[in-house]
């Protein structure tokens, strides 16, 4: 019987197969992922950050006497909201394009208790501590998990947040990655995952069950096109390009301005560790 180790390795080897066969099938790699995909994950973040329910718990928490450390900060959402009234705050990001929209709006802001370290995780200083680590969709394609996790503890003075969705985003559009690739998409672990390694390694954790905003929006169909082409790994013909339009025309629907899966939210979990 395979542990929770184990089973977390098999999952993202077997979704890294038919990843990089798709991007060889283009004649590309997964490398600059973000790079393409940073300022929409901007957008598309930075407003729905007010709803969502990880700020809200941390709101609770962080004081201007509190340290936070994030770790895969991204474009800085949590972070820029929780900065005006919190103590320092230690950014983690290893994408250069991610941390060009943090700094601009850090300095927008005029906010000067952040610290910015361009790194991943496993290479960042070990000597990095805060009160408070926050680490929000982040483990998913985390290959080494336990020296990954067993770092992000060791940092955590007071409270760790882990932050995962139960199922992948990969998950709203499987049937549109059927319909191109002829397989079933290999997802990613989601929180239950997580949580049964931590278990697993006497690390007895609390959860929260909350419902996430669907960040998947677009502002018209050719939007929806370029990006869910990207995620898809799709070729970029114009046959494939007309045949996605139509389909995506047929499923998405349109709420508030914008066109997004017909779907209210997505479950996910607040995973807490205290030291």
């Amino acid at each position: 019987m395979e542990t929770a180790v184990e089973r977390w390795k098999i999952m993202l080897n077997l979704r890294a197969q038919q990843m990089d066969a798709a991007y060889a099938r283009l004649g590309r790699t997964s490398a600059d992922f973000w790079d393409r995909r940073a300022r929409r994950f901007h957008s598309t973040t930075k407003d729905a950050v007010v709803h969502d329910p990880l700020l809200r718990r941390l709101q609770d928490v962080v004081t201007a006497h509190t340290s936070v450390l994030d770790v895969g900060a991204g474009t800085g959402r949590f972070l820029l909201a929780l900065a005006p009234t919190g103590g320092h705050i230690t950014a983690v990001e290893p994408n250069a394009a991610m941390l060009g929209y943090l700094r601009k709006d850090a300095d927008g802001q005029g906010l000067t208790n952040i610290t910015i370290i361009q790194s991943i995780w496993q290479d960042a200083p070990e000597t990095l501590a805060a009160d408070i680590v926050i680490c929000s969709h982040v483990l998913y394609p985390i290959v080494d998990i336990v020296p990954f996790l067993a770092k992000l503890i060791k940092a955590t003075g007071h409270i760790c947040y882990i932050y995962m969705r139960a199922t992948s985003i990969d998950a709203l559009t499987g049937h549109l990655w059927k319909h191109f690739h002829g397989d079933e998409r290999r997802l990613p672990p989601g929180y239950i995952h997580a949580l049964d390694v931590l278990y697993e390694l006497g690390i007895y954790a609390d959860v929260e069950v909350v419902k996430l905003p669907v960040i998947l929006s677009y502002p018209s169909v050719d939007v929806a096109v370029e990006e869910v082409s990207e995620q898809l790994i799709l070729p970029g013909d114009d046959m494939t390009r007309k045949e996605l339009r139509h389909l995506l025309e047929d499923w998405l629907v349109e709420r508030n301005g914008m066109l997004v899966p017909p779907v209210e939210a997505m479950i996910g979990a607040i995973i807490t560790v205290q030291k």
